[in-house]
């Protein structure tokens, strides 16, 4: 999940330990013998340690900016990132507060009594046992599930068959029940901490799709072969 790890980590030890046992095999040459002592000369026969002729060494004291300033983004480059992860991440945010205002501003509740039984009756035969609202808004393009704490089924118009609407139900009760909204939330934080790799975004796009195909291979598994022809007319009715 993050994009950095602790450097005390298990492959770096085991890499460690490798490369030590491999400098401990290789032989070592025979020390060189030491050199004979030479003789010192008295004091007064001695070369002067400074001449008048001789300076201390004169050391470039230049500023380097550039370099300084490319060793400070260096050593800061965690406070990039993170920087980059926390605004992608208020962005995602916002954008899908405003797409929730969006849709909450023109919901309908549905007061039908044998649509809502029906809904019951396909959540139980589902496994799901929570309440789920059921709510039409003519500003979506297709039926969505919405909502945390209180799951609401959005339809984008009423006038739905009732085997229409079975399969419809039954589909977005498979999303509740797989907790799809709080795993697509979890690859978004993914995304925003590895804002810098595009293939993570390729694996954020794909993970969108496989959940739909996941959650429709969920719902047709106990379906009949007439009854799958049925559910895939309606997602195409609803595709276009």
């Amino acid at each position: 999940l993050l994009p950095f790890a602790a450097e005390p980590n298990l492959l770096g030890t085991a890499y460690r330990a490798v490369q030590q046992a491999a400098v401990q095999t290789i032989p070592t040459a025979d020390p060189a013998p030491a050199p004979a002592p030479q003789p010192t000369l008295p004091r007064t026969e001695q070369a002067p340690i400074f001449s008048a002729s001789s300076q201390p060494p004169q050391t470039s004291a230049a500023p380097r900016p550039l370099a300084d300033l490319a060793s400070l983004a260096a050593g800061n480059l965690w406070l990039l990132w993170l920087c980059g992860a926390l605004g992608l991440l208020l962005r995602k945010i916002t954008i899908y507060q405003s797409f929730m205002r969006y849709i909450k501003a023109g919901l309908t509740p549905v007061f039908d009594l044998e649509r809502l039984d029906q809904l019951a009756i396909t959540a139980a035969q589902a496994g799901v046992r929570r309440p789920v609202e059921l709510c039409v808004n003519p500003l979506v393009s297709s039926p969505m599930l919405i909502g945390f704490f209180h799951p609401c089924i959005v339809l984008p118009r009423a006038d739905y068959s009732a085997q229409e609407f079975q399969y419809i139900a039954l589909h977005e009760l498979t999303h509740h029940k797989r907790r799809d909204i709080c795993y697509k939330w979890f690859v978004q934080i993914t995304v925003c901490l590895h804002w810098f790799n595009p293939f993570v975004r390729m694996m954020g796009k794909e993970v969108r799709r496989s959940c739909e195909f996941a959650c429709d291979e969920a719902v047709i598994r106990d379906l009949e072969e007439e009854e799958r022809i049925v559910y895939g007319d309606t997602l195409l009715r609803a595709i276009e």
